[in-house]
């Protein structure tokens, strides 16, 4: 039988993650080069697209165990196996924007300090990159191992959850700014759906275990 194109090799495993990790190099170098840093403003803009990079493998990572109860089939199949890597492609992703705000810190400190420098944001960047080297580590078999399980689904549930907020909001604030853009609706109607489907299958999966202790439909 031939194999479909989500079991082609470049597709799946490592490999997906490195081809992802290429893009995401590329695109970032196109950035600097079109952006450049050359401005306060045109490094900020570097650190959104670094975020805009990012954002669809958290969507994605975020959805997949829901896909595959709602829409079982080779594609959602697909996702569920390679969903540690797409996790580790937001972390590779995400990492750009702390190499854009330390050459913000760098090039335009007093810019940093009058603009981006207040206690709210740093907790949440602090509290950010803990998840996210807590999570990238622990993806990895041999740290896996050594937790306990509940530790390590908890880690990741509430990790995945805290990424998709804040994400979400971002996009969401801005949307509802006058300087929205259309990415900003775009990733805004994503995240929704991803909650939304996210909600159908934890109320599928609960009408299930319902349907299991009753006996049936009928009684």
């Amino acid at each position: 039988m031939k194999s479909t194109i989500t079991r082609r090799d470049f597709l799946n495993g490592w490999p997906l993650f490195f081809l992802i990790a290429a893009l995401t190099f590329a695109c970032m170098m196109a950035g600097l080069v079109l952006i450049g840093t050359s401005t306060p403003e045109a490094t900020v803009e570097l650190i959104r697209l670094s975020v805009q990079l990012a954002s669809p493998w958290i969507f994605i990572a975020f959805v997949t165990s829901a896909l595959t109860q709602l829409f079982p089939g080779s594609v959602s199949k697909w996702l569920a196996r390679n969903r540690r890597y797409t996790g580790l492609s937001f972390a590779a992703g995400f990492g750009w924007q702390a190499v854009c705000i330390a050459a913000l810190f760098a090039l335009h400190p007093s810019y940093y300090g009058e603009q981006l420098h207040n206690t709210v944001d740093l907790i949440g960047r602090i509290a950010s990159y803990i998840f996210l080297i807590a999570m990238t580590v622990t993806s990895f078999f041999s740290v896996r191992r050594k937790m306990r399980p509940e530790h390590w689904r908890w880690l990741h549930l509430v990790g995945i959850w805290y990424f998709w907020a804040v994400i979400w909001t971002t996009y969401a604030e801005h949307a509802l700014s006058s300087a929205v853009r259309t990415i900003d609706v775009v990733y805004t109607v994503m995240g929704l759906l991803v909650l939304f489907l996210r909600i159908a299958a934890y109320l599928k999966t609960r009408a299930g275990q319902r349907i299991q202790k009753t006996g049936g439909l009928g009684t």
